[in-house]
């Protein structure tokens, strides 16, 4: 795809959009610098949403190590260690903030 530039010399009011749509199967990734396997962005978002879990019993099909689990039953957070589930955080207190994406 070659970039398109545009320039506007409004002597008035004026209002520009310029829209191009791009299937997220065609572009793209490069995974070498993470867990992922995938090379285009379809399919590597994909295999990061296999990647956690939320629910309320433990996920015993499809896990690797690495993966996350938040128990929805018990509010715990676990992360996946070779063959188990381990509790990453044993109490929160207040307001958990997420922040931001």
């Amino acid at each position: 795809m070659a970039d398109v530039t545009v320039t506007v010399t409004p002597t008035a009011n004026a209002s520009v959009t310029v829209s191009n749509t791009v299937a997220a199967s065609s572009v793209t990734f490069d995974p070498s610098s993470s867990d992922l396997t995938d090379t285009d962005l379809q399919n590597a978002i994909v295999e990061l949403a296999l990647e956690k879990f939320a629910q309320a019993a433990a996920p015993s099909t499809g896990v690797t190590e690495g993966d996350l689990w938040y128990d929805t039953d018990d509010d715990k957070f676990y992360a996946r260690d070779e063959d188990s589930w381990n509790e990453v955080v044993t109490s929160i207190s207040g307001t958990v903030d997420g922040g931001s994406f």
